[in-house]
């Protein structure tokens, strides 16, 4: 944590200081929701074999854009690329491990949705608890999400589901100015431990696109060191949350910024590449307790990541209909509708 004193600054502009008030009352109205839905609700469980072998997330994954319209019409404007699908392994569980872009919502679901129609892998993906405290648990967990807790993940694990990781994590969904497409990964290896503990085969994976397709008007920092700060200090720890507990405010608010609309980038296209994949079930349990063995596989697979972004930026430099003219001419001209 950056443990320096922060000096406020003022906004620099109307815009700015309305912004700011609004992202307040946002997040005031957002921890009054999330309080109310922890005493509605019990915190959800992988209880049942359904839920375990993911049938009913995978057959709901395969109906999403009929279900949710507004993606697939983001999917015919964006027109996602996929490379390197050949590389994912029959073999399970897997662990999918990749960058998070920024928000998290606008490449994700279109890629568990071409996984699942084009590979038959249905991806779990592993949600921070906050998530289920607000109007989305329920939307997650249609999808195939679970809480992202050590049980929930071991009991995927042992079930053989394919298991989607973001190091990353809430920090790499709020990006501040300057991180666009860049790794924010916490020096921990938990997640290489747990897949040579189980043996498990990790596929390394890059998103490109949309990290670019957005101005920041508004990062972390500025947002903190302006009149919202110290509400939202107040929603954390009404949440639970807060730098005691390991999660500062500053890492997990994301950034206001300016797309086609504010929050909603311009429809740029989309790129996902899959590595090949690494074997761990080779590992000894002498080496799940070395600390250089398990330092070695990190730096490997988020070695994998970095080269697999440089890959697809140079594919969106080569490709014709990286415009949105051109991907809308050939849209029609195939008469495709986006699903």
């Amino acid at each position: 944590f950056n443990m320096e004193p922060q000096t406020f600054v003022p906004a620099a502009t109307k815009f700015e200081k309305n912004a700011a008030l609004a992202a307040a009352n946002r997040a005031t109205a957002i921890a009054r929701d999330a309080k109310a839905a922890r005493r509605r609700s019990k915190p959800r469980k992988l209880d049942s074999e359904e839920s375990l072998t993911g049938e009913v997330a995978g057959a709901a994954i395969e109906r999403m854009l009929e279900e949710m319209p507004i993606y697939r019409m983001w999917n015919w404007l964006c027109r996602p690329e996929f490379f390197g699908l050949d590389n994912i392994p029959d073999e399970k569980p897997l662990i999918f491990v990749g960058n998070h872009t920024m928000y998290g919502i606008y490449d994700m679901p279109l890629m568990i949705y071409e996984l699942r129609k084009r590979k038959g892998v249905t991806l779990r993906g592993l949600a921070h608890p906050l998530h289920y405290a607000s109007a989305f648990g329920d939307l997650l967990a249609r999808y195939g999400a679970v809480k992202a807790t050590p049980r929930n993940c071991f009991k995927l694990i042992e079930a053989g589901e394919s298991v989607l990781l973001y190091p990353g994590g809430a920090r790499e969904v709020a990006k501040r100015r300057g991180e666009a497409n860049t790794l924010i990964w916490k020096e921990e290896t938990d997640f290489v431990r747990l897949a040579m503990r189980h043996g498990c085969t990790i596929v390394p994976f890059a998103a490109l696109g949309v990290d670019d397709a957005f101005s920041i008007a508004l990062d972390s920092n500025d947002i903190m060191a302006s009149p919202a700060g110290e509400p939202i200090r107040r929603m954390f720890a009404d949440m639970g949350a807060g730098p005691d507990t390991g999660i500062d405010p500053a890492d997990a608010i994301p950034p206001i910024a300016m797309g086609l609309l504010p929050f909603v980038p311009t429809p740029s296209r989309l790129y996902f590449n899959f590595m090949e994949p690494i074997r761990t079930d080779h590992y000894t349990v002498e080496q799940l307790e070395d600390k250089e063995v398990c330092s070695a596989l990190y730096k490997h697979v988020k070695h994998e990541v970095e080269g697999s972004i440089e890959f697809l930026r140079v594919k969106r430099e080569q490709d014709p209909i990286s415009g949105l003219l051109p991907r809308a001419v050939l849209n029609l001209a195939e008469f495709w509708d986006g699903n």
